[in-house]
């Protein structure tokens, strides 16, 4: 269930708040067959994080929704979690597990011992969570408040991204983003796909900003390009994972600054970008990249969290 950006928390009686977490949403399934860790995009992630795998001890059966979070000094830091999330051999996760360890952060229940609970109301499926960890001290919920305005005090003080309402009737909706659960980020943050980069005169073959688009009512659209906050480790990991193709997918080709040529390349890799504020002909202003999104599907990337 996806929650529906806000640029402000309901003011009204019958929710609960909850700190946005700046890590991957993850979906931890335990059942006879074993564990399954999945990503938002349904990909199966449970070799990337070993360290998670002891938290099914005794479990049983169980599905929890939660993030997957890394932290540095007690907060979230995405920029350590990019080196978990393209980990490709089982010898690398477990080194990253040492130097790079990851918390899976629950905050809601979605079976129990066979039991459904999707279509039970939010208040009882966390009052069930908490009863369940309760009795499973290693591992970590998402805290839970009433009062949305010291929440989000709370979270800016602490420099966390935002703040999740939930409306405590709200039933369990798989993939579906509506008015039940929302989100107030603090700074504009969008998911874009990348459409192609650019190189510096002076280093043709070296990434140094990517173009972006976004899918606007399906069709892809040019969102501008972004450099700032691409460090040379995570520009190589960008260019690595994209893949040429010889001409532009946007429906109309963006015109490129004096002396840098596009590489085209197929729109299948989601970043994150955080900017300032939207252009009146469409383009990002004040964009800075934070990482790849292996969690988002291209379709997704609609410019927003």
């Amino acid at each position: 269930m996806l929650a529906t950006p806000v640029s402000a928390l309901p003011l009204d009686e019958g929710w609960s708040f909850e700190f946005k977490w700046d890590g991957v949403r993850a979906l931890y399934d335990v059942s006879d067959a074993g564990l399954t860790i999945r990503s938002r995009a349904g990909n199966d992630v449970t070799a990337a994080y070993p360290e998670l795998a002891a938290l099914a001890d005794g479990v049983g059966d169980a599905l929890l929704d939660g993030e997957i979070v890394a932290f540095v000094d007690g907060r979230p830091s995405f920029e350590l979690l990019q080196s978990r999330m393209q980990v490709r051999t089982p010898a690398d996760a477990r080194a990253l597990a040492v130097d790079a360890p990851v918390t899976f952060v629950a905050f809601d229940l979605l079976r129990r011992y066979g039991v459904e609970l999707t279509g039970r109301p939010y208040v009882e499926r966390r009052a069930t969570l908490e009863r369940w960890a309760a009795e499973r001290t290693q591992w970590t919920l998402s805290p839970a408040f009433d009062d949305g305005a010291a929440t989000e005090a709370a979270a800016r003080q602490h420099g966390l991204e935002g703040v999740v309402a939930k409306r405590l009737t709200s039933r369990y909706h798989p993939g579906r983003r509506g008015p039940d659960w929302v989100k107030l980020r603090f700074v504009q943050s969008g998911e874009f796909v990348v459409v192609g980069w650019e190189a510096a005169p002076e280093r043709p073959d070296q990434l140094s900003s990517l173009l972006l688009g976004h899918y606007d009512d399906g069709t892809l659209s040019y969102a501008g390009k972004v450099g700032s906050g691409l460090s040379v480790p995570s520009a190589r990991r960008v260019q690595a994972a994209l893949t040429p193709r010889g001409d532009c997918s946007l429906p109309a080709v963006p015109v490129s600054d004096r002396g840098r040529r596009p590489h085209w390349t197929e729109p299948t890799i989601v970043v994150e970008v955080e900017f300032a504020a939207w252009t009146g002909d469409g383009r990002l202003r004040h964009p800075v990249f934070r990482g790849m999104r292996g969690d988002t599907s291209p379709r997704e990337a609609a410019g927003h969290g």
